[in-house]
């Protein structure tokens, strides 16, 4: 048997670590392509009622979640070499296999497997990223989402135009196509990468960390903030200001591209806030919820009162600066945590998100079904946009008011170090965190 050298191994890693941010960006983008810039195809096309449509998009949302806490569990019996290839080939099957077929329940089931991948990609990636940055995981771990986070970027525009050019069939397969030649290169390098399997109980931190009553309130707050921004990404971002402005669907498919590009950029960004702030990681928490709810109710304001679009536009930059602090939540989940549930409590943050991101999802087709009868060949009235921003606010409001409850987990503040220590310790939830 040929003995590698650490040296070797730590290359090894990085290079499926630069190839798993690759599938990330693939990853990432499939979240907004189903329905986002193919929901007038399913409408018109296949003759699904926007329900049908959410659905598509919110049981892709729901696996990615079911991913996230099966994977979280056993990240750290597995590593992350060996979740990423399976999250890497479950996710590209899904992808491929997506646009062959018309019938619904082949298409969620489909959606699901690409969901299921995709979320198991993102475990790996973090404990990738934990194993070997531990000391930089945030900053790393930032980087690595920014470079996912340009996929939603390129499933606008350019993806619109693609369709326009080919098909959506054609266009949604090309990317399945991407991702089994990344499977083929981690498979070229990972010889000796794969750790040895842990034994041991799995469950025992997770049933753990359910009685940990800040990260729960963390888990919480942050899942509606990525429960609003993702009905604008992935459901009726574009197709709102197609339908009230009269946009063309590349002016509107390039504001989410924008919104796209800001998002990913606020997961590096965020790392100025915290040292602008001195290291509080509540002032920037609370500010940024602050602003989403200020921009759900700009949303409002705009098709209630019929505003110009300027007003569309500042309710989606206020929504999108809290929704691209992912990394810096991952921060925040991993300092309530002991060192070595960092993976399961990224997984079990991501897995709240992307609940609530499907909840959303399902609840924004249900209120556009109900303004079925008053659309003219596909496109809604004002009333109905209203309506949903109106729900969107209500949700930015709860994840506010419980927002304020999450505590401050600034390292430098002996109090809460102290309490952290103590939770190690006891392994057994602390009463209050100050």
């Amino acid at each position: 048997m040929i003995n590698i050298s650490e040296q070797s191994l730590r290359k090894r890693k990085l290079v499926i670590l630069v190839i798993g941010c690759l599938l990330s960006f693939f990853t990432s983008m499939n979240k907004m392509l189903v329905p986002g810039p193919i929901y007038n195809h399913l409408l018109t096309e296949l003759q699904f009622d926007p329900a049908r449509i959410a659905a598509l998009g919110s049981t892709f949302m729901y696996s990615y979640a079911v991913s996230q806490l099966l994977m979280g569990v056993y990240s750290n019996r597995y590593g992350g070499v060996r979740i990423l290839l399976v999250g890497g080939g479950v996710f590209t099957t899904g992808v491929l296999c997506f646009p062959l077929c018309s019938n619904p329940w082949l298409m969620y089931a489909f959606r699901a497997l690409a969901g299921f991948g995709a979320g198991t990609v993102f475990i790996g990636l973090a404990k990738l990223v934990n194993d070997l940055f531990p000391a930089k995981f945030g900053l790393v771990l930032g980087v690595a989402l920014l470079i996912g986070y340009f996929g939603p970027v390129t499933g606008t525009v350019p993806m619109v135009r693609l369709i326009a050019e080919i098909g959506w069939r054609k266009a949604l397969f090309l990317p399945g196509a991407v991702c089994a030649v990344a499977m083929l290169g981690i498979v070229c390098v990972m010889r000796g990468t794969i750790k040895k399997t842990v034994p041991g109980q799995t469950m025992t931190p997770f049933f753990r960390m359910l009685k940990n009553r800040p990260m729960m309130i963390l888990c919480f707050s942050s899942a509606l903030i990525f429960g609003v921004y993702y009905v604008l990404l992935t459901q009726i971002g574009q197709k709102c200001i197609e339908d009230f402005y009269h946009w063309s669907k590349y002016a509107a498919s390039l504001c989410i591209g924008l919104l796209s590009v800001l998002v990913a950029f606020n997961n590096v960004g965020v790392n100025l806030l915290l040292k602008l702030s001195g290291g509080r990681r509540k002032v920037i928490y609370v500010g940024g919820i602050a602003l989403l709810l200020c921009g759900c109710l700009t949303g409002f304001s705009a098709f209630y009162w019929n505003l110009p679009v300027g007003w569309l536009l500042a309710a989606f930059l206020l929504i999108g600066i809290p929704a691209g602090f992912f990394s810096f939540y991952s921060q925040i989940a991993k300092e309530l945590n002991p060192p070595e549930s960092t993976g399961l409590a990224v997984a079990v943050l991501n897995f709240s998100a992307f609940v609530f991101i499907a909840l959303f999802g399902n609840i924004s087709g249900i209120l556009l079904s109900h303004w079925k009868a008053a659309a003219e060949n596909g496109i809604f009235p004002g009333g109905a946009y209203a309506a949903l921003f109106a729900f969107l606010s209500a949700g930015a409001l709860i994840s506010l008011l419980t927002g304020f409850l999450v505590p401050e987990t600034n390292p430098r503040k002996k109090p809460v170090r102290d309490l952290h220590n103590h939770h190690l310790k006891s392994k057994l939830l602390v009463p209050h965190c100050r």
